[in-house]
């Protein structure tokens, strides 16, 4: 009778933890009512102009990983979604870490227009090496609108 009163006992432990962390994430401020964002805009400025004001966007979105201007092509590395880690307790319960990485297309459409699209890859990662793709709409919309936004800034600088 005692073991398994014991045993009761750590699995109502255990599901009590897990209830409390197990279900966190990095990503929780992020509205799940994200406005869909096309992956292109196209800005009226040039080549030069967009592609400048991309990495100048990008240098705070992690390490870049390809930059080929004359491809047009910019990958970055994957980064954590906001910089927002969870604390270890979290992550240990089985919670999610969300990282990010981006590949950008820049190219010219005409004189004076510069097309970018922005590609947004998911990667969430538990118990600290866990790693899988994911494919979260609100969160990749919420990215690339950041991003869009962070380039149309640097155009007006």
């Amino acid at each position: 009778m005692k073991k398994s009163s014991i045993m009761l006992f750590g699995v109502l432990v255990s599901f009590v933890l897990l209830s409390l962390f197990g279900c966190g994430s990095n990503i929780q401020h992020i509205p799940s009512t994200v406005t869909t964002i096309d992956q292109n805009k196209v800005f009226n400025a040039s080549f030069d102009k967009v592609w400048a004001a991309t990495l100048q966007a990008l240098s705070d979105e992690g390490t870049l990983k390809i930059i080929d201007k004359s491809a047009g092509i910019i990958v970055t590395e994957p980064k954590t979604v906001d910089s927002k880690e969870l604390s270890v307790v979290s992550t240990t319960f089985l919670g999610k870490t969300y990282k990010n990485s981006y590949t950008l297309n820049v190219k010219e459409v005409a004189t004076g227009k510069t097309d970018v699209k922005i590609n947004v890859k998911l990667q969430a990662v538990q118990v600290g090496f866990f790693a899988r793709e994911e494919k979260l709409d609100n969160v990749e919309n919420y990215l690339r609108e950041k991003l869009f936004e962070k380039i149309s800034v640097n155009l007006r600088a």
